[in-house]
């Protein structure tokens, strides 16, 4: 018997994971004829049988169900292993919601880069919670009442719901509640909870954007009203490009924004970093 090529066992590795050869040769960028052929020279080389049965749909043998988790575990480990090399150690990856990241954060981040200048900050951004376990962040912002299993969770401020619109259009609008209003498809409950606790009638939004972020910028755009984490626009009201309309006395909310992080991750001094500089603004951005 031969020693099986990395090829073939990466082959494998991947049919096993997707549970086709089809889905196997889009991981891998071949032909699914290609799969086959690497898999056949897998079981030659071993001189096994890992499957019960072929085809699109293959099913795989018990000694095969074994092996592939194992190789399934491998090849994760070195994908982590060669992303990770491939960022500077001054690097911290950031995993943040879109409207935390637009409309918080970048606003702010001259004055981190001002004072940590040996520290890149790499976002990315999404609605999704990413597994810090598993995917390439050191930390990330989320949204909820802190309570992930597993990970170093520090309120950064909770949720304040606002109703915010272009200054022009409450002027010219006689009923603030008349507003066309604009919803996130991420916060649905948003207009149901602030319009029982402004008393006004739950009509149903004009318009429907996918974050707060875009539904605020279409507020400011004079397209109608928009609910938002007052946190969230503070500079926006001060320099007034938005103006609110605040629930009295505000709407409690166990939710809110939390830096995120694995314990060991912690142990970076990069990421203290940011976490501290994010307590920071956050309790300089108050009111």
């Amino acid at each position: 018997m031969s020693s099986p090529s990395l090829r073939a066992l990466r082959a494998f590795a991947e049919t096993s994971r997707t549970g086709s050869l089809a889905a196997a040769s889009r991981a891998l960028n071949v032909t699914p004829s290609a799969v086959s052929h690497l898999l056949r020279e897998l079981e030659q080389a071993l001189g096994i049988t890992l499957f019960i049965t072929r085809g699109p749909n293959a099913r795989l043998s018990e000694t095969g169900e074994r092996l592939g988790r194992r190789l399934v575990s491998a090849f994760d480990s070195i994908d982590a292993a060669v992303t990770e090399a491939r960022y500077q150690a001054g690097d911290v990856r950031v995993s943040a919601l879109s409207s935390f990241l637009t409309l918080w954060l970048v606003p702010r981040l001259t004055g981190f880069q001002f004072r940590y200048k040996d520290t890149r900050l790499l976002l990315s951004t999404g609605t999704r919670p990413v597994d810090l376990a598993a995917e390439p962040f050191e930390c990330a912002i989320r949204w909820g009442r802190g309570n992930w299993p597993n990970l170093e969770a520090t309120l950064l401020f909770r949720d304040r719901p606002v109703v915010v619109t272009n200054p022009r259009l409450l002027q010219t609008n006689g009923r603030p509640q008349d507003l066309p209003r604009l919803a996130a498809r991420t916060r649905d409950s948003d207009w149901p909870n602030i319009a029982a606790a402004l008393g006004w009638a739950d009509t149903p939004p004009i318009l429907t954007l996918e974050t707060r972020a875009l539904a605020v910028q279409a507020a400011t755009a004079g397209i109608g009203a928009a609910v938002v984490d007052r946190s969230l626009v503070t500079d926006m009201l001060t320099r007034g490009l938005l103006a609110e309309i605040a629930p009295d006395p505000p709407i409690a909310t166990a939710e809110g924004h939390w830096f995120v992080a694995l314990p060991d991750r912690l142990r970076i001094r990069q990421v203290r970093q940011f976490r501290d500089w994010l307590v920071s603004e956050a309790a300089d951005a108050g009111d």
